[in-house]
């Protein structure tokens, strides 16, 4: 009788032991926030950042995967869901080619995708930090990545928030867009309309306005930030009326939306569409509508191997936004001129050598990163003459006078034969032109406007910067700063970096919140 008593104890242990296992299994597997959207329920992860509390979503999807015939069509609501959605792992990243123009460098590979690319690839990522009571109406930063709108992911380690979102108390969103043909081919079609990556980024500021608020943050505080083409396309958000209603301020890095890289004219991305469609086998005498019908069949990967094949020269990309009478109705530029755009205060600037990364991507012969070359006054003439040739809104010649005046802006009179000073006048005339003066024009017809206006001058060259010393303070060396790399014990930046991401952090962080 007592053996069976013990038996049964040691069963009833057993099972209870077996019910808490199951219950730890069930929260373990269960652990992690779970937020409600208009389209079902999404479970994240709580992280820690310098001991503070922050919950991550990654790869909520805010619309219907843009796959065979939702190739090049505006994106569409996505459907709901049944269940919980596991937000917990970072969403794939949208078609685009890889960069290996230098073989195993940190300085360009850090800029490639981090996770799988794929045509179904339109998904958001939250950051919720839960430092500071109350877990609500907090201000809302939204990223939009640059990349010449040819490359490009929200998932990039430079472009993790997590220390700017705990130490400054912000909710952080960032969403994948379209690139390249599959998210900007024109055809005069309703098919393919163009601008489709910058409807993609609509889409997500939709979503932001109808769930953000579930996530603690305030749907009437929310600030766009972006750096080169994602900078443009927060201008282009500034100047759309499509846009303006779906938040409240902006922060443009290095990048605005009148620069002529930017956009082109429906001729110019129809002629280049056509061009590449033939490149791939998709043209002869069929309609607009045929070759989308054709071009859906190819697939997805062959487009980014083909696109530069339908242009050329420095600072210039293949498929760009157009000026589409939808979201666009005229050039941002004649928006500017006509003050058609978001009242709101402006945080915006650039680098001191915003030309110098291009260089040696366009002419790796004069501008190399592995030696210190000199450049002749021919060639000075040769590279200042091709600046300006290959604007999409003005593919002619730069006269002479034109020529002559600019390389007399860019010549140190003091060293007029040095041919260091040269490359590195030339590098500013990059800059100047596509990013330097742009920005500036952009925050004069602000503060034309009577708007608010904070401009930034970032020249500090990082410690662990591994471009050659003669490129100076690049394209896109801020980023490391605004989203607070330098806190990053593993890294090993300087003290005096981490006092100063903390700095722009706190800029960045109080013109969201206030303006």
């Amino acid at each position: 009788m007592r053996q069976m008593m013990e038996d049964h104890f040691a069963t009833l242990m057993l099972a209870a032991v077996l019910v808490l296992l199951l219950q730890e299994a069930r929260l373990v597997s269960g652990f992690g926030p779970i937020v409600d959207t208009d389209k079902g329920q999404v479970q994240g992860k709580t992280i820690f950042v310098n001991g503070k509390k922050l919950d991550v979503f990654y790869g909520i999807p805010y619309a219907k995967p843009p796959l065979k015939e939702y190739r090049f069509r505006h994106p569409e609501q996505i459907d709901r869901w049944e269940g919980v959605l596991n937000a917990t792992v970072l969403p794939k990243s949208c078609i685009q080619p890889w960069d290996d123009m230098f073989q195993n460098f940190s300085g360009s590979q850090m800029w490639n995708p981090n996770t799988p690319i794929s045509e179904d690839c339109l998904y958001l990522n939250v950051w919720v930090p839960r430092v500071n009571l109350p877990y609500r109406h907090k201000a809302v930063m939204v990223w939009i990545y640059g990349g010449c709108f040819y490359s490009g992911t929200s998932t990039l380690d430079v472009y993790d928030p997590k220390y700017l979102a705990v130490e400054n108390d912000v909710i952080v969103v960032s969403m994948n867009y379209r690139l390249g043909a599959l998210g900007f081919l024109v055809m005069n079609t309703p098919e393919a309309r163009g601008n489709a990556g910058l409807l993609d980024q609509r889409m997500a500021l939709e979503w932001v306005q109808r769930n953000i608020e579930n996530f603690g943050g305030s749907p009437h505080n929310v600030t766009l930030f972006g750096e080169s083409a994602g900078a443009a396309s927060v201008g282009l958000h500034l100047v759309s009326s499509l846009s303006r209603g779906l938040f409240n301020r902006a922060i443009l890095q290095s990048g605005a939306p009148q620069a002529s890289w930017v956009t082109y004219t429906p001729s110019e991305g129809h002629s280049r569409s056509r061009r590449l469609a033939s490149t791939l086998g998709c043209d002869g005498n069929l309609s607009d509508a045929e070759v989308v019908q054709c071009l859906r069949l190819v697939n997805a990967h062959v487009f980014f191997q083909n696109e530069f094949s339908v242009v050329k020269g420095i600072v210039q990309f293949p498929f760009l936004p157009v000026i589409d009478g939808f979201f666009l109705t005229e050039s941002p530029s004649e928006y500017l001129r006509r003050g058609r755009f978001k009242k709101t205060p402006l945080l915006l600037g650039s680098n001191a050598n915003e030309g110098t990364w291009f260089l040696v991507y366009e002419d790796t012969e004069n501008f190399s990163i592995h030696e210190n070359k000199q450049i002749s006054d021919e060639m000075t003439g040769h590279l200042i003459g091709s600046l300006f040739y290959y604007h999409p809104q003005y593919p002619t010649p730069l006269n002479k006078f034109g020529k002559e005046a600019i390389m007399f802006e860019y010549t140190d009179w003091a060293r007029p034969k040095d041919p260091w000073s040269r490359r590195d006048h030339i590098a500013q005339a990059v800059g100047d032109l596509h990013f330097v003066c742009p920005v500036n024009d952009l925050a004069d017809h602000y503060a034309q406007n009577g708007q608010r206006v904070y401009n930034y001058w970032f020249e500090h060259r990082y410690s662990l910067n591994p471009w050659p010393a003669w490129m100076g303070t690049l394209h896109g060396d801020e980023i490391f700063f605004v989203f607070g790399k330098p806190l990053d014990p593993a890294l090993g930046f300087t003290d005096e970096e981490k006092q100063l991401s903390r700095k722009i952090m706190r800029y960045w962080t109080n013109f969201a919140k206030t303006g």
